[in-house]
């Protein structure tokens, strides 16, 4: 499935003042171990060895010459490849050796693809969508490699083997596609090409899920953020954030399902801890690409862009980051953060009658115990308005959702 969202407030990144988050990184490929070059001029500049004479072998030479005496070896010729001489005579190209190429060549190849992003939105929809194109007749257009690929599999192939080649069904009429993910083979070479290149290439490719996805997307992806975490210093004593880096995109339904209409509403403060605490992940909310959409009258994305410290403006920008909410998720001072689209109806008795009132959908901030603040004293407690506590912390203002904020149950550890 298509996303469609506002492309400013998207990515919300790093604050204008007081940011936590340093700027993109690339992997530092380490330099030739080859020295300098030799000198054009060393040659010149050696000594010469005496040349013994040969005036006598060259006379005898000559005289043999004349008579016809002596045995002339013919040269010895090298044994030629096949398969490079079938190269040559089609035309193509051999393969290029790109790890033998020094560090600093290959970083350099890395910033280009880093400058010039041309990479699909990534879909995760476990069970329910693949990596495939869209129609049939799409994926039965070859790209320009794959029939590259297979012209030269099958000039190495004829060279070994003797039994006869099986030549793919012909693609006649149909116009080559251009790729969508021309840089995603970098990072399928090898072990030491994938640690070098993929961080660079995660920072600009898109991840898109759904909201309900969240948390076992981290689970899959993320899977060392706990050990980190637990070995994770504080604010003030930490050097560094962790090495975690990603452009996520969260997609929200038209219409809640099941696991939405769940009491405990969806879990989003995993996203937001790993968020707040790496080098770089940006992160924002969207909608499924649909006809008409309006993104500046979507309350609810707009709402939930809030969780990341920021609030939607008029032009489709984004506000300054709040820094008491950032400072509260970099501390891990919450519990859970849950989003409840649709919450369940609550039945209120009223004089031998019951009637069930419409319940607004909410955000939900959980506080640990030793976190939480005197007036948190309950799973739902009474917000002061004097200080206005959610004004402060960025949360006035809602066009959609409702917050409600309390301490975790008791028993809870």
């Amino acid at each position: 499935m298509e996303f469609g969202h506002p492309p400013p407030p998207s990515t919300p990144g790093p604050s204008n003042g007081n940011s936590i988050i340093m700027e993109s990184q690339h992997t530092s490929v380490p330099p030739s171990p080859y020295g300098p070059p030799p000198s054009p001029f060393a040659s010149l500049m050696a000594p010469v060895a005496e040349q013994p004479a040969a005036a006598t072998s060259k006379t005898k030479a000559k005289q043999r010459a004349r008579t016809g005496a002596g045995v002339k070896k013919a040269p010895l010729k090298k044994k030629s490849n096949g398969t490079s001489l079938k190269l040559v005579a089609s035309g193509q190209k051999a393969p290029f050796r790109f790890m033998d190429l020094p560090g600093e060549i290959r970083n350099i190849v890395y910033q280009h693809t880093y400058a010039n992003p041309k990479q699909a939105l990534l879909v995760h929809r476990p069970r329910m969508a693949s990596l495939r194109s869209r129609t049939r007749f799409d994926r039965a257009r070859p790209l320009a490699s794959d029939v590259i690929g297979n012209e030269l599999d099958s000039a190495i192939s004829g060279s070994k083997a003797t039994r006869p080649i099986i030549k793919p069904r012909s693609k006649a009429g149909l116009t080559l596609r251009e790729t969508n993910r021309p840089y995603s083979g970098l990072t399928q070479v090898c072990k030491l090409l994938r640690y070098e290149y993929r961080p660079i290439y995660m920072q600009k490719q898109e991840i898109g899920m759904d909201l309900t996805d969240i948390v076992e997307y981290l689970q899959a992806f993320y899977y060392e953020a706990p050990t980190r975490f637990a070995n994770l210093p504080a604010p003030g004593r930490r050097e560094t954030d962790l090495p975690f880096g990603g452009n996520l995109t969260i997609a929200i339904g038209d219409k809640p399902n099941e696991k939405e209409l769940a009491a405990d509403g969806i879990e989003a403060f995993p996203l937001l801890e790993i968020w707040a605490n790496s080098f770089k992940i940006e992160a924002g909310f969207g909608r499924y690409l649909k006809v008409h959409y309006a993104p500046e009258d979507d309350g609810e994305a707009k709402d939930l862009y809030r969780l990341f410290g920021r609030c939607v403006l008029e032009n489709r920008s984004c506000s300054p980051m709040n820094i008491l909410w950032r400072t509260i998720l970099r501390n891990r001072a919450l519990a859970s953060v849950r989003i409840h689209r649709k919450p369940a109806a609550r039945h209120v008795s009223v004089f031998l009658s019951t009637f069930s009132p419409s319940v607004k959908p909410y955000i939900h901030i959980i506080f640990k115990k030793k976190y939480a603040e005197p007036w948190m004293t309950k799973f739902d407690s009474a917000i002061p308005k004097v200080p206005d506590w959610l004004a402060d912390r960025g949360f006035s203002d809602m066009e959609y959702f409702d917050v409600k904020v309390g301490v975790e149950p008791a028993g809870v550890k």
